[in-house]
């Protein structure tokens, strides 16, 4: 090969591998998914897990009215099949989340956390539970 295309070639690959997290989407949100073997898929192409490649605020099920989480850059990621967040492996910030039984739940910055297909807090690895009045 001449080294005019040799060249293209290897400057087309530093480019590619330099590229940005690809955009994933959910049914419902966008995500950005750092590439690598952590990216799933749903059937329709809808991603459901990946380790994601920046800070990001996603939304979970609207039911209990939770709005977003943030999510750490590097955090591991799920989502339930209607497109809301289901896992997030560090928070980035405290917050104050619902519960089924409509307790609130303080979790602190870096807690995993897990919420239900509507919204409702199922777990946070660093909760303190917030006073009711």
């Amino acid at each position: 090969m001449p080294a005019g295309p040799m060249l293209a070639a290897v400057a087309m690959l530093g480019l590619l591998l330099s590229a940005p997290a690809s955009a994933e989407r959910t049914t419902v949100q966008e995500v950005p998914c750092a590439p690598g073997p952590e990216v799933m898929l749903a059937r329709d192409g809808t991603v459901s897990a990946c380790r994601i490649a920046a800070e990001t605020n996603l939304q979970v099920g609207p039911t209990a009215g939770n709005g977003t989480v943030a999510c750490a850059a590097g955090s591991s990621i799920e989502f339930h099949r209607n497109g809301y967040l289901a896992f997030c492996g560090s928070v980035t910030k405290a917050g104050t989340y619902v519960t089924r039984s409509r307790a609130p739940t303080q979790c602190r910055n870096g807690s995993r956390v897990a919420f239900d297909e509507n919204g409702y807090l199922e777990y946070c690895s660093q909760a303190v539970r917030a006073p009711t009045e």
